[in-house]
């Protein structure tokens, strides 16, 4: 789960140096973190003990403390490592796809893709991230925020979205509420294989936004674009 950035522990007097770690503390690190995000994804952030996650763990509470100062380190270090996952190496690889539909496709899949194998970390981002300290909830949403501009400025390349920075705004907000919002019911475990619903998301939401009423031209609006435009009169004259 530890991708390459290097990490500023929030308790450097407690705890080891993730920097330094071996192969064995790395896998002892994540199966702590690991547990952890299942309770905080559980039972919540605060509902949740050290005594807990070392029971979770099969470790004692000593055990616990030698890698992490707190159970808030535990916190920032399974949001700050699951928005990492989502960054690493993006950039690059979108920079190897041509197609602007390829690469939110790209975009949609992976973002899929790690939720699916990291169900409780990226609920416990969604959901516990606020009960960060100021400093280091600032710093996971500067991460978050460096993934909106990514994907902002992949959609800005649709013919929907280009010289239409409020429209583009709305368009990643949407995609990112559609690919974050399924922790609320998505078991990817079930039915429907997280390929599948990659897939539909990537279907329903590049529909939308190729939707020519998107672009559409409304004599009265303030900007020159409708996003609600009803039927044409046609429409409405079969209706009558």
């Amino acid at each position: 789960m530890i991708p390459t950035r290097r990490y500023v522990i929030m308790s450097p007097k407690k705890g080891i140096n993730f920097n330094n770690a071996d192969p064995k503390q790395i896998k002892r690190i994540n199966a702590i973190a690991k547990v952890s995000a299942q309770l905080f994804a559980d039972k919540g952030y605060l509902e949740t003990s050290m005594a807990d996650i070392a029971a979770a763990a099969r470790v004692t509470k000593g055990g616990v403390y030698h890698y992490f100062g707190s159970k808030t380190d535990i916190l920032y270090f399974i949001c700050s490592t699951y928005v990492d996952l989502d960054l690493e190496n993006l950039e690059h690889s979108l920079s190897t796809i041509k197609a602007t539909a390829e690469k939110i496709k790209f975009i949609i899949f992976r973002h899929i893709g790690h939720y699916a194998t990291h169900v409780f970390a990226a609920k416990t981002l969604l959901n516990e991230a606020y009960n960060l300290p100021v400093r280091y909830y600032k710093e996971v949403k500067a991460r978050e925020k460096r993934y909106f501009g990514i994907l902002a400025g992949v959609l800005s390349q649709c013919p929907s979205g280009r010289g239409q920075k409020d429209i583009v705004t709305a368009m990643t907000f949407s995609l990112f509420g559609m690919m974050n919002w399924i922790y609320s019911w998505y078991n990817p475990k079930g039915s429907i294989k997280p390929e599948e619903l990659s897939r539909l998301i990537y279907e329903i939401f590049t529909g939308g936004i190729n939707n020519p009423v998107l672009t559409m031209k409304k004599p009265g609006s303030a900007d020159g674009i409708s996003l609600t435009a009803g039927p044409g009169k046609k429409a409405r004259d079969r209706r009558s």
